[in-house]
């Protein structure tokens, strides 16, 4: 009974608008985060091992082929999930933090001085696009995938500051909050009871579309080498390395670029089931 019953609460999920994408986005996603743990750790050739001649062709052997220094392209691919999915998982996680805090304390706060020059900041860094920004900065950083997390962490913040504090003005204003106040709530406990969560769902919601951004900066970043560095198996390093024997060695450039589509269309299927649930939940 039990198992009917979870059974029919899958199907009537799956029946909600965009139930779907959710479900078809998040096995690809699980699909390419399982073989990018799977493959590396117990495949028959590590990443940066040289186990043939340079630039063979894709075979039963070697399903990817090898790169121009003798090493599995498969191999290489999937361990890149580790740097690619990992390192902007951090970056997209720490600037969410940071800037859901900033932006919740900003639309509560009623000094006007620190909401104007808060605010000006924010709107400052969002003026500039985030891959020119991350260039710009690790000429003082240095390159490396240290240094993207850091420089996400410091520039990334503002987009999230920017929808937590719209989300707190409008959320401040419910009159749930207004009954709060009545019955003699403390500030703190408002804002962190009733106002954060509402604020926090929305941003985790962007979230989820900044981590396509992020992924592709990342790529990139170590495209340009600025990010990742050799030996390092990193999809943008990857497709940078293999582009010079494209012409006979096609298989050093679309594998990585593939696996790098592949993850971004998967999130894409999930943030556009979930916007479809909200609209249509509205």
């Amino acid at each position: 009974m039990n198992e009917l019953t979870r059974k029919q609460r899958f199907k009537n999920w799956l029946a909600l608008p965009g139930g779907w994408g959710i479900l078809i986005g998040t096995i690809m996603f699980a699909a390419i985060v399982i073989m990018g743990i799977v493959i590396p750790l117990f495949g028959p050739f590590k990443p940066n091992a040289f186990v043939g001649d340079p630039s063979v062709a894709p075979s039963f052997k070697h399903p990817f082929g090898l790169d121009q220094l003798g090493r599995d392209v498969m191999s290489r691919t999937f361990a890149s999930v580790w740097i690619d999915i990992g390192v902007s998982f951090f970056g997209v996680t720490i600037p969410l933090i940071i800037g859901t805090i900033i932006g919740i304390l900003l639309g509560v706060t009623k000094i006007k001085i620190i909401r104007s020059v808060v605010s000006s900041i924010i709107d400052g860094i969002n003026a500039f696009p985030l891959l020119v920004v991350a260039v710009a900065m690790l000429a003082f950083f240095g390159a490396g995938l240290k240094s993207v997390i850091i420089i996400l962490s410091i520039t990334n913040w503002a987009r999230y500051a920017r929808i937590a504090r719209t989300r707190a003005v409008v959320v401040s204003q419910q009159n749930y909050i207004e009954a709060a106040r009545t019955l003699g709530y403390s500030k703190s406990r408002i804002v962190i009871k009733h106002i954060a969560p509402n604020v926090s769902a929305e941003s985790v919601a962007y979230a989820l579309s900044d981590f396509i951004i992020v992924i592709t900066v990342i790529s990139g970043l170590s495209f340009l080498g600025l990010a990742a560095r050799p030996p390092a198996a990193e999809w943008g390093s990857m497709i940078a390395d293999g582009r010079a024997y494209l012409a006979n060695g096609w298989w050093m450039v679309i594998f990585p670029g593939l696996a790098l589509c592949w993850a971004a269309i998967s999130l894409s299927f999930i943030v556009e089931g979930m916007s479809r649930r909200d609209r249509g939940n509205s």
